[in-house]
């Protein structure tokens, strides 16, 4: 063969080597583009055990949890956690309620904390507020309580409700709906209502 004809040929596998190529790589991208529109692979939901969830503003402490076990959810933006305790934080960084909860979810959009089980909330005063359902919206945001609402202020106060709400450090409060409050006097012995 002469020099003409090889460089014919090696042109031509060449040429035919890079449109292979072209074809390959434009099925590869449109494979990749089509997955990446996949909501399988958008909403990735990781599972750990025995995480510490904080979160921050201004480089403060706003909140800490400590979980057994939880599972983020990208496509919600939210973490589901099991066996939680945990405190929330004044502006300060002091803490002004600490809690215990079975079960929690956190939506990172909202920054909204529910608590949902068997749940406990003792202010730093040493007031206990059990609930089936416990909402935490913010520092300069009210506490939401539903169901099964019991509240034990100073071991002098203690009421029972289906709702409630009260301030974020547990000193101010309002029953709703049909309600149950006993006074007792110092020395006087208080009934127990609480499940804990």
């Amino acid at each position: 063969m002469n020099k003409k004809k090889i460089r014919k040929i090696a042109t031509i596998t060449l040429s035919l080597i890079l449109l292979w190529g072209l074809i390959w790589s434009f099925s590869v991208t449109r494979i990749v583009k089509k997955n990446s529109k996949n909501s399988n692979l958008k909403n990735q939901h990781a599972i750990v055990k025995n995480i510490i969830v904080t979160e921050t503003q201004d480089e403060k402490k706003y909140w800490e949890f400590y979980a057994k076990s939880g599972e983020y959810n990208s496509e919600h933006n939210s973490i589901q956690l099991n066996d939680l305790i945990g405190n929330f934080y004044d502006k300060n960084e002091d803490v002004v309620v600490s809690f215990k909860s079975n079960k929690g979810t956190y939506d990172e959009k909202s920054k909204k904390v529910i608590l949902n089980g068997e749940n406990l909330f003792v202010g730093k005063d040493g007031s206990q507020l059990y609930a089936d359902e416990l909402v935490w919206q913010g520092q300069d945001q009210d506490i939401l309580a539903n169901g099964n609402v019991q509240f034990v202020q100073d071991n002098k106060i203690v009421t029972k409700s289906q709702k409630a709400i009260f301030n974020s450090t547990l000193t101010n409060f309002k029953i709703i709906g049909k309600t149950k409050t006993e006074l007792y006097a110092d020395k006087e012995k208080k009934k127990k209502y609480t499940q804990f």
